[in-house]
Order: structure tokens, then sequence, then C-alpha cells
């Protein structure tokens, strides 16, 4: 009978010691602010972990087919996990041996050409291994996605949420922006990640900064408690508004900055939706559609309609500084009115080209756009520019004309620009002129 291998000999005595200490790298990772999916996937990974282990020294080798075996090996488990091995090789990216390096930025190149492959290559920006990120941002930089600032500001933030935590200042909504901006990252909308990922920081440095004074405050208040004391002042009062106030410091949760948080989640949520949808309306209308409002089926004035009522509700909202449940009034329109609603009744009809139904999700898809200009001005532009202007002419969503369907709201416009002999209570709806 043969005898069995010591464990001391065994090959699975490294894959299972390396499963350990993989498991408690996650376990670390899982108290950082971010984890990112790239660290997750390759601490996990048992092929780039065996890839990892020996590929300097396969590459390095004098004999070509060794060298030939780990390039294949790199290839074939890149294209079924690229977020797994990408960062193995970003580890190696400015590796001091010439020939290693050449192969390792080759195989990077090959790889991340997929978007899937580009997608780790974005994930790895937030690695906490600073040789991957600062790889994967140089990567991205020279493909315009502006990664080398993003990822200077995310180190920042990183750095002053590890001050706050450990000065009991309260920062979880800030690590919440933070996913936030990542995740905008993620969908290529460079400019509002950095946007994010910036007020993210100024938020925390404000915090830091109004902590310190108040407890250099509080500590010189309480080292002059006891020569007032012997000077016959009553301290006692004065001790508990300080204990008070100690107390408020470590408990306060700054609700002011959550609007702010609140505002940029629905952005971002309100975005993917409006991406989608104009995707699908300008895919199947190539040109402007104009009919007479005449020919128009009940379902489609159905929709018109509960654009109109949505438009009004919007705008009160808006001029009762409600941001957050303006985009939401939206939000759950497109959801119920449009997706849930029109397009799954009347879908058949954009594609058979239904001259009505081709108008009214024009006309919607526009209008949708005019509707949130007043409070995110980026994402309504950017995509007007993207997907309406070229037939539509006008230059900005701001300048265009609301679609012929809602034509009224520019009533307001018009009647705003008028000269008035005397004042005039504010009516509701005026602020529609503003769009």
């Amino acid at each position: 009978m043969a005898r069995r291998r010591p464990w001391a000999d065994s090959p699975r005595k490294d894959l299972c010691i390396g499963i350990i200490i993989r498991t408690c790298q996650v376990l670390v990772l899982s108290r950082e602010m971010y984890v990112s999916d790239a660290d997750v996937e390759m601490s996990k990974d048992v092929e780039s972990l065996r890839i990892d282990r020996h590929m300097v020294s396969d590459l390095s080798s004098l004999v070509p087919g060794r060298r030939r075996k780990m390039l294949d090996r790199i290839e074939e488990h890149g294209r079924k996990n690229p977020l797994a091995i990408v960062p193995v090789l970003l580890k190696h990216y400015n590796i001091d041996n010439p020939k290693v390096r050449d192969q390792v930025r080759a195989s990077i190149g090959r790889l991340t050409q997929s978007e899937s492959g580009e997608l780790a290559l974005v994930e790895c920006v937030f690695s906490k291994d600073k040789k991957i990120s600062d790889a994967a941002a140089r990567i991205l930089e020279e493909r315009n996605f502006n990664s080398l600032n993003l990822l200077n500001t995310f180190r920042s933030v990183k750095d002053l949420v590890a001050q706050a935590r450990k000065a009991a200042v309260f920062c979880q909504d800030v690590e919440e922006l933070v996913v936030d901006s990542i995740g905008a990252y993620r969908e290529g909308r460079f400019d509002q990640a950095m946007t994010n990922m910036m007020m993210a920081k100024d938020l925390l440095e404000d915090r830091l900064e109004w902590h310190s004074h108040l407890r250099g405050y509080i500590k010189d208040v309480l080292k002059l408690t006891p020569a007032l004391s012997r000077s016959g002042v009553q301290v006692d009062s004065i001790q508990d508004s300080i204990r008070n106030l100690s107390t408020a410091v470590q408990t306060r949760e700054y609700s002011d900055a959550r609007s702010l948080l609140d505002l940029r989640r629905q952005e971002t949520k309100l975005w993917k939706q409006l991406w989608s949808l104009e995707e699908f309306i300008t895919k199947r209308i190539k040109v402007k559609p104009i009919t007479e409002l005449l020919v128009l089926k009940e379902p489609d004035k159905t929709l018109l309609e509960s654009f109109l009522a949505t438009a009004e509700r919007v705008d009160d909202q808006i001029q009762d500084g409600k941001a957050v449940e303006a985009l939401r009034l939206v939000e759950e329109f497109i959801a119920n009115d449009v997706s849930g609603g029109y397009l799954s009744t009347e879908g058949r009809r954009l594609d058979s080209k239904d001259e009505a139904s081709w108008f009214v999700m024009w006309s919607t898809g526009l209008g949708l756009l005019k509707m949130v200009a007043p409070v995110v001005p980026n994402v309504a532009e950017e995509f007007y520019q993207q997907y309406f202007r070229d037939r539509e002419g006008s230059p900005s969503i701001h300048t265009v004309d609301w679609p012929e369907p809602f034509s009224k709201l520019d009533k307001a416009k018009v009647a705003a620009a008028e000269p008035k002999e005397k004042a005039q209570p504010k009516r509701k709806g005026a602020s529609k002129a503003s769009r």
C-alpha cells in the first residue's frame, strides 16, 4: 500500500496556509472605510494566489516554454476573472526586472481592453495596496479617466476619516458619500465623483477643525473653574453646561450634511434611470418627431397629463427647498408612469415606428431633462448634449423650449419677463420660468 505523503510535504499545505492568510486579510480589510472589490476578489481567488506566487520566477526563466506557460495561464484566468488577476499584475507593474515588467504590462494592456477588464482596473484604483492603486491610476490617467486627482483626494479622505474616528467625530455620513463617489466613478461620471470626493474632504476638515477648537475651549474653561470657585463664583452650573457641551460634541451627527448626502444619493439613482430611459428612446427615434396632438391615443394623453401633474408637484417641492423630494417624484414618475406604465403596454408601438408614440416619448424624455434642470443642472445638461442637442438645435437644456405638449409651462417665463406696474404676491408655479 502506498504511503501517504506527510502533511509537511503536501502541496495542499501551501494552499491551505494561503487561504488562511487571505481570510485574515479580508477580516482586516473589512475594517476599512471602503473595501475594494479587487482586494476582496484577489484575496479569495485560489488561482490568483498561485499565479502571484510563481509569476516572477516563471516570467524571468531562461526556459521559453516556462514563460509561455505562465503567460497563457495569466491570460486564461484573466479572461475568466479579471477582477482577481488584474490587481496581481499591477503589484508587479514597476518591478525592477525589465523582462518581467514588459511582459506584465503587456498582459495588463490586453486584459483591460475588455469592459470587464477595464472595470477591474477602475476598482484597483481604490485598492488598499499602494502599488496596485498607483499603477491603476497611472494607466487610467493615460486613458483620460482623471484618476490621479481622485486617488490623491481619496487618500486624503481616508486619513481624515482615521483622524475623525480617533477623535470620536461623527463621519459615517461622509464615508457613505465616499462610497457613492466611487460608484459614480465606476459609471464614468468622473466630474461627479470628484465633486463628491472633494465635498467629503471639505466636510471632514471643517468638522475636525470645529471639534479641535471646541475641545480646546472646553479644556480652557475647565482649567479656570477652580480659580473661579476660590473667588466665590458658583461653578456648578458652568461645569454642568460644559459637560452637556462635551456630550453634544461626541454625539453630534451633523444633520445639516445629511441633506447634502441624500441629494447626492438621489441624484445617482435618478442618473441611472435617466440614462436607461434616454438610451431607450433615442436608439429607437432617430429624428425629432412632429405630429398633431389630435392623433394621440388615450394612453398617450394619459402619460402627458401625468407628466404635467408631476411637473407641478416637482415645482412645488423646489420652491419649498425640498430638492431630494423633487427628484424622488421624478424617479417615481419614470418608474411607475413611464417604465411600469406606458412602456409596458405601449412599448411595441415604438418599435413599429408609431408616430404618436414616438412624439410622446420624445416629448417626455426631453421634458424630464427640463424638469430636473433646476435641481441637477449638470446631469440635465449632460444628457441633453448627448441625446437631444443635434436634433433640437438649441445649445443648452436651459435654452431649449419645453416640448409642445408641455408648452404651457413656458407661459410663466413670458409673464415673468413682462414689466409689472405694481408688486403682486408671488404665485406658486412662477419658478417654472427658470426652467
